[in-house]
């Protein structure tokens, strides 16, 4: 989400004349969108906007947008003098205003011309209404606002007129867009008659929310990839409860089932916290009997830090850091296996390839995603971004499909 607020933000400027500097010394304008889903994204972000603060050009402006200005506000200024704006997540929806109030008194004439890639992002929606007992999103970014379906439509539209092929959806909840009773599933089936789009992602999806309506949709539309996130955190039901996440182990399980009933070639991924406030060793083992069962394709596995300002930031953090880490090594141990056993089970079969780019280093091939998730690297002369091709994986590198061109 903040890759699809930076590039709305950067097209913004260059509608209005700017274009990208050749680096932060040469930048008239210097903008660090944040993140605070986690303390260590904030202490990198601080870390980044001194750095800039240092180099910068002495006229030059530096803005702090996104979480972490929205949680921080002035304070950020308080401890870094050099920053001259901060643009809270909650003003998003205005950046259009503040972006021409800021500019207007410079004079910018010389329009910038913005490179696009063949897979982008579309926000549909903006904030939360789930209040996980560990998450600050829903602080710093307000309610759930689901945004018109006729907008998004234009915003895709626009989007593959700049040659982008794949696109994908974005919010905390996808699956609680509601446009005056066009639903997710809705939105999915007026999109895919757009010509021109090849392709449809979406994240994230709760798994409290993950209905039939719409894995059905999903298998009765050839765009949409084969691909749910569905993020489940931890495997015991007093842990999950604890969360606020609304749904036990055995329901996430259901739903898993359910995927693979209507889509039994999807990639399933995940997130998991480790060494939640009281979790046990036993209550981190139902975590791994889960993680076994779900054979997720990948999933993003961390460790439990404490937020300032959310509801478990009042429970006993007693778990100490090292057992954290040994159960987070643990977790990412099973993981990387079943990984790796995902992947080479893939090896000999013909799968469909969106080429997405080239390697700038290495041995220069071409890379890009089959209809799941799984990264493909393909060896191929005639080839460019943005096209589709069939492809066999002839090996694994364990995390990557090595593919040949189908002839």
């Amino acid at each position: 989400m903040n890759v699809a607020d930076s590039d709305d933000l950067r097209s913004l400027l260059i509608e209005r004349g700017c274009s990208a500097a050749s680096g932060p010394r040469e930048a008239d304008l210097l903008v660090v969108n944040t993140c605070s889903v986690r303390e260590h994204a904030e202490t990198r972000a601080l870390a980044r906007i001194r750095e800039l603060s240092a180099i910068k050009k002495d006229t030059a402006f530096l803005w702090v947008t996104g979480c972490m200005a929205q949680r921080m506000g002035d304070k950020i200024i308080e401890l870094i003098p050099a920053v001259d704006r901060v643009i809270g997540a909650k003003e998003i929806d205005n950046l259009e205003t503040i972006v021409d109030s800021a500019l207007q008194m410079h004079s910018l004439t010389v329009p910038g011309e913005q490179k696009y890639g063949v897979s982008d992002f579309v926000s549909i929606m903006r904030g939360c209404d789930n209040y996980c007992s560990y998450c600050i999103v829903p602080y710093v970014r307000g309610h759930e606002k689901s945004i018109p379906v006729d907008l998004l439509e234009k915003a895709v539209h626009r989007k593959i007129s700049r040659g982008v092929k794949e696109i994908t959806f974005l919010g905390q909840n996808v699956n609680s867009y509601n446009d005056n009773g066009t639903d997710f599933p809705d939105l999915l089936r007026r999109v895919h008659c757009i010509d021109g789009l090849e392709r449809i992602r979406f994240t994230t999806s709760h798994p409290k929310d993950c209905s039939e309506k719409l894995i059905s949709t999903m298998a009765s539309l050839p765009k949409i990839c084969r691909h749910v996130h569905l993020p489940v955190q931890a495997g015991s039901d007093r842990v999950l409860q604890m969360m606020n996440r609304r749904y036990t182990s055995d329901q996430y399980l259901q739903k898993i089932d359910m995927i693979r009933r209507y889509l039994p070639d999807a990639d399933i991924t995940t997130d998991i916290m480790v060494g939640f406030p009281s979790e046990t060793e036993q209550e981190f083992r139902d975590t791994i009997s889960l993680v076994s069962r779900a054979c997720f394709t990948n999933a993003f596995m961390f460790a439990y830090s404490s937020r300032e300002g959310t509801e478990a930031a009042s429970m006993n953090d007693d778990i100490p850091r090292q057992e954290k880490l040994s159960r987070l090594n643990r977790l990412i141990e099973l993981q990387t296996g079943i990984t790796r056993k995902i992947y080479e089970n893939n090896v000999g079969k013909q799968l469909e390839l969106l080429i997405t780019g080239r390697q700038e280093k290495r041995d220069q091939l071409w890379m890009g995603h089959d209809k799941g998730c799984k990264r493909v690297l393909l060896s191929c002369e005639k080839a460019e971004a943005g096209m589709i091709l069939n492809v066999q994986a002839a090996k694994s590198s364990g995390m990557t499909l090595i593919c040949e061109r189908i002839p």
